[in-house]
C-alpha cells in the first residue's frame, strides 16, 4: 500500500510539472527532463521522510530497550547485594536453593505458580514483620510454633493461662496437650530440652482451676519430658498484674511467640485463637523477659507439699 502511493504521488508531481512547463512553450525534450527530475526528488524525499520516520522509531526503540535493561542491571545488582547480605547471615543455599527451584516450575501449571506465590509472599511478609519487629498471622501458626521450637538453642520460657472451664478460651483449656498439635509440640519440647535447651513452663491458674486430679493429669507430660514446671494461682499475682496477663512464649529470650484470643457472645461457645505475633523487638522482649521472671519467682514448684 505504501509503495501504491509513493508511486501516485510521484506521478502526479511528474504529470503536473509536464502541464506547468508545458505552459511556457519549452521544448519537448525540456518538458520530458523536467517532469522526470521533479518527480524523482517527490520519490527521493518520501523515502527520506520513511528513513527519517524508521530512525526516530529505532531510536526510541533502543531508549526504552535501553531503559529496560538498566532496570534489569538494578533488579540483578539488588539481587546480587541481597543474597550477599544472606550469605553473611549463613542463609546462601537456601536463597540459592529457592530461585532454583522457582526456575525450574513448569510455567503451564497456574494453580502450582500461584500457590507457590503465596507460600513466597507469607514468607517476605514474614521476614518483612520480623525487621519492622513485629509478625502477625491470623489464626493459629503452628509452623511458627514448631519451627521456633526447631530452631531454639538456648531456651523456651512459656505462660499458660488455665482453666478446668472448657469455655473460657484459653490456649490450654480442653485436650490441647493430646490433640495432634499438642503432642507434635511436646515432642519437640523434648528434642529441644536432649540437645539441652531449658524450657521453664508456668501454668497460670485460674480460680476454677482447684481439682487436684486434673491438675496432675495437666502436668504429667510436661515433667516426663523433663520441663521445669511451675503453678501460680491467682492470690499469689501481684495485684498491678492481675489485669493484663497474656499468655507468651520466649524463644532463646529474643523472639516472643504471643496469642491474642477473640470474644464470644454466648457462655457455652468457645473463643478461638484470633492471631499470633512474633514479637522481636528489643524493647517489648526485654518487658516480656522481667515479667516471665517476676511471675516464676512468685510461682510454687508443683513437687512441693500443699501446692494444690
Amino acid at each position: 500500500m505504501q509503495i501504491l502511493i509513493k508511486t501516485v504521488l510521484t506521478g502526479i508531481a511528474g504529470a503536473l510539472t509536464w502541464f506547468l512547463v508545458n505552459l511556457t512553450d519549452q521544448p519537448a525534450i525540456w518538458q520530458i527532463t523536467m517532469a522526470v527530475f521533479v518527480a524523482g526528488v517527490v520519490l527521493v524525499v518520501q523515502f527520506l521522510i520513511e528513513a527519517a520516520e524508521q530512525s526516530r522509531r529505532l531510536v526510541s526503540a533502543v531508549r526504552d530497550t535501553s531503559a529496560d535493561q538498566v532496570r534489569t542491571v538494578r533488579t540483578i545488582n539488588a539481587a546480587a547485594t541481597h543474597l550477599a547480605d544472606a550469605a553473611g547471615n549463613g542463609g546462601q543455599e537456601n536463597i540459592v536453593r529457592l530461585v532454583g527451584a522457582a526456575g525450574r516450575m513448569d510455567s503451564k501449571q497456574d494453580l502450582q505458580l500461584r500457590f507457590a506465590e503465596h507460600q513466597v509472599a507469607g514468607l517476605v511478609t514474614l521476614l518483612e514483620g520480623l525487621h519492622a519487629g513485629r509478625a502477625e498471622h491470623e489464626g493459629e501458626n503452628p509452623d511458627w510454633l514448631l519451627g521456633l521450637t526447631d530452631t531454639a538453642a538456648i531456651s523456651i520460657d512459656a505462660t499458660s493461662i488455665t482453666s478446668f472451664d472448657r469455655h473460657r478460651g484459653f490456649v490450654d483449656e480442653g485436650e490441647f496437650w493430646v490433640s495432634d498439635l499438642g503432642l507434635r509440640y511436646l515432642d519437640r519440647q523434648r528434642k529441644a530440652i536432649e540437645r539441652n535447651v531449658r524450657i521453664r513452663r508456668l501454668f497460670l491458674l485460674t480460680e476454677d482451676a482447684t481439682d487436684v486430679d486434673q491438675l496432675e493429669k495437666l502436668l504429667e507430660p510436661h515433667q516426663k519430658i523433663n520441663v521445669e514446671t511451675r503453678i501460680l494461682r491467682p492470690d499469689d499475682i501481684d495485684f498491678l498484674h492481675q489485669h493484663d496477663l497474656e499468655d507468651f512464649i520466649l524463644f532463646d529470650q529474643k523472639i516472643s511467640y504471643e496469642f491474642h484470643t477473640a470474644r464470644a457472645l454466648k457462655k457455652d461457645v468457645t473463643p478461638l485463637i484470633a492471631s499470633v505475633a512474633l514479637v522481636v523487638d528489643p524493647r517489648l522482649v526485654a518487658r516480656r523477659r522481667e515479667r516471665f521472671e517476676e511471675l516464676w519467682s512468685a510461682a510454687a514448684d508443683p513437687d512441693e507439699p500443699n501446692v494444690a
